[in-house]
């Protein structure tokens, strides 16, 4: 089967023109065995996503054999973080998806700062049977508020989590150890089914916060919110109110006697800390599972 390809260089026609070329040339040089339908419509996608300043590209999945426990590390240059502890997997994944959003009429520039976005991933071994996955991104060009890399992770056991990124939200399922988190314009959720005896914090600047652990999980918790709600759902342990303020704006706790520090806040959001018996079976409405 031969194949045709086409290539227009956008930069050096003007934006009208450059347009009509393009759509004319894929529905009639470039349309080979396709349906003209189908490729109108693939050039009309096209034509949109030039025009809205996005690009993106899916770079895959590549494994990792780990060999038990995995502390995962993430610094990322922004955007959404899911960390995932699966028994039911046999290797450790990353999946990274790099985005640019610049913005209507700003043509090839999307396309350009994608090849400017570098990540690496790497399984090193840590002190005693833990192994510690390291996953990084950077970005070296203009703008970086218009740059998003989101990162997902699955391992078969999942131990500590720490989290640094911005505009994206962050989640961590089914973790034994520790979160420390910290993002910005977007909701941090942690929920697992092992019950969370160490230090955790998790920072966020404008988005919400669930926090949702078992029966058996210890803490001295203070939780602070501006402009939202603090809200607490405790049936699956003993829950101590030691000082609270300004309408709920602010909750200091002991969860089962615990003196681990449990650091709460958040801005433009509210909070919600539930101790059930299921903390991985959530609905769409988390605050009352």
């Amino acid at each position: 089967m031969s194949r045709m390809s086409c290539h227009i260089n956008r930069r050096s026609l003007p934006l009208s023109i450059g347009l009509t070329l393009l759509a004319s040339l894929t529905l009639v040089a470039c349309s080979g065995p396709n349906h003209p339908q189908r490729v109108g419509d693939a050039t009309a996608r096209s034509i949109t996503t030039t025009l809205q300043g996005h690009a993106q590209v899916d770079d895959g999945v590549i494994q990792l054999r780990s060999r038990g426990m995995v502390d995962v590390v993430v610094d990322s240059v922004g955007g959404d973080v899911e960390v995932i502890g699966n028994p039911n997997v046999e290797m450790t994944t990353v999946e990274v998806v790099r985005q640019a959003n610049h913005g209507y009429l700003r043509g090839t520039e999307p396309y350009e700062a994608l090849g400017l976005i570098d990540w690496s991933a790497d399984l090193t071994p840590g002190p005693g049977p833990v192994e510690t996955l390291s996953v990084k991104t950077v970005y070296t060009g203009p703008e970086v508020w218009f740059i998003r890399t989101h990162i997902r992770i699955e391992t078969p056991d999942l131990d500590r989590v720490r989290v640094r990124t911005k505009r994206g939200s962050v989640t961590v399922r089914n973790n034994t150890g520790p979160v420390d988190i910290q993002t910005s314009e977007g909701d941090a959720l942690v929920a697992t089914a092992h019950p969370l005896r160490d230090a955790n914090k998790i920072i966020v600047y404008e988005g919400d916060v669930d926090y949702r652990v078992p029966g058996g999980s210890t803490g001295d918790f203070d939780v602070q919110v501006i402009d939202g709600q603090i809200k607490t759902r405790i049936i699956a342990g003993q829950w101590r109110f030691s000082e609270t303020h300004t309408e709920g704006e602010m909750i200091q706790g002991v969860l089962n006697g615990g003196q681990n520090p449990v650091i709460i806040r958040t801005t433009d959001g509210d909070i919600r800390i539930s101790v059930v018996s299921n903390p991985l079976g959530y609905g769409p409405i988390r605050s009352e599972a």
